[in-house]
């Protein structure tokens, strides 16, 4: 049966094409990125702390830092990646620390509930009629006076959500139709978000109403996925993080030159490619700004030439310029502020239709006729100003015979 996880949900959402490789192609990766890594060792070392709890032994901090740099050292690898260039493996290593002695100081003696789960897997029925199920789990499940249930997530990101998205959070969300049921005697169930690296907690719940809400979204998302047959990638500010970079259309080359010499670098030959076609576009558009600029200067010219000389075509060896030059009423645009006066003068003289609301060129063109009374042309002839139309046509001469 159709299994979802709010990690692979998000992932689709995130880049469908992402998703298509890492739940439909299952290809594995083997590179991590460093914020996951710290973020995987500081639940670790908090996981440690209330599993040691359970069996009444209270770690001291300096037991778990200890603890935190073990499992740190002993999981490092080099296909961790840092994309942050300006920070290092020991800077993200000491914000970890950082949450973990924040996290301490704020809780410690850690006796705000009792534990009834951690990484507590959930696994449950979306909608039973079509088969599809969510499983997940949840970093710690709390009983608060013995009829409150907690529902407690560890971020260790360096972005903290405003009340409002965490008001729409999916994942803590569906873990509490998860654990609906799943104790007696529950009246209340608190769903509480730990952002470390801020040092915050934020709380939230869900009624049953928002909860069938939630249900109904995901399943027109799961049937969105499951109709899809294209995938497509989807660029965006996490892509730097994608651990299938190099699977990507929009990112693999990226990844093919990233580490080659420089010399190697500027022979491969996309780069070598995109490096001309820029240039030569370049080359382009200077040129056609020399070409513009030399062009205004002889349109110039001819408009002079053809005034001084009184007359309106100039001829070339094959091609004859004809030249216009004309004063033509301009009336007030829909954006003038003084349109709508103008609206209100046509249409209390009763002659709206006869401008095709108000259209510039057909105003000028019936005032040209001397149709209307002069009284109303003068009030109209109040908004219109003058401007100089010029165009010059090339036409090419017949061959004479």
């Amino acid at each position: 049966m159709p299994t979802y996880s709010h990690s692979q949900l998000s992932t689709y959402e995130t880049c469908p094409h992402q998703y298509r490789l890492a739940y439909i192609d299952k290809i594995e990766v083997e590179t991590e990125s460093i914020e996951a890594f710290m973020g995987s060792r500081v639940h670790d070392t908090l996981e440690k702390l209330y599993r040691d709890l359970k069996v009444t032994k209270l770690n001291t901090l300096e037991e778990l830092l200890a603890f935190y740099q073990q499992i740190w050292e002993k999981n490092w690898n080099d296909l961790i990646q840092i994309i942050r260039k300006d920070c290092s493996a020991e800077d993200y290593r000491r914000l970890g620390e950082k949450c973990i002695i924040e996290y301490y100081n704020r809780y410690y003696p850690f006796d705000q509930g009792k534990t009834l789960g951690l990484e507590e897997y959930v696994y449950f029925p979306l909608e039973e009629e079509k088969g599809y199920w969510i499983r997940g789990f949840i970093d710690r499940v709390t009983l608060v006076d013995s009829s409150i249930l907690e529902i407690h997530d560890y971020k260790t990101s360096n972005r903290l959500p405003s009340q409002e998205e965490v008001e729409s959070d999916r994942q803590l969300a569906l873990y509490q139709m998860g654990v609906g049921g799943k104790w007696q005697g529950i009246e209340e169930i608190r769903l509480i978000w730990h952002y470390l690296t801020f040092d915050m907690e934020i709380h939230s719940s869900r009624t049953p109403e928002q909860l069938e809400q939630l249900r109904q979204k995901t399943l027109e998302l799961i049937q969105r996925i499951e109709a899809d047959r294209q995938f497509l990638p989807k660029e965006g500010p996490l892509c730097d993080w994608c651990d299938y970079q190099g699977f990507c259309p929009k990112r693999k080359h990226l990844i093919a030159v990233g580490n080659l010499p420089p010399n190697e670098y500027l022979k491969e030959e996309g780069v070598a490619l995109v490096n001309q076609y820029v240039e030569m576009k370049e080359r382009k558009r200077l040129l056609n700004e020399e070409v513009d600029t030399e062009l205004t200067k002889i349109e110039k010219a001819l408009y002079a030439y053809a005034q001084i000389e009184e007359i309106e075509s100039v001829f070339g060896s094959d091609h004859v310029a004809k030249i216009k030059i004309e004063m033509r009423e301009k009336y007030p645009l829909k954006n003038d502020p003084s349109r709508k006066m103008l609206d209100e003068l046509i249409k209390k003289a009763g002659k709206w239709m006869e401008v095709s609301d108000l259209n510039p060129w057909m105003l000028a063109r019936i005032i040209g006729r001397r149709g209307w009374p002069p009284s109303l042309v003068n009030k109209v002839k109040e908004f219109c100003s003058i401007e100089e139309s010029r165009s010059i046509t090339i036409t090419k001469l017949k061959e004479r015979e």
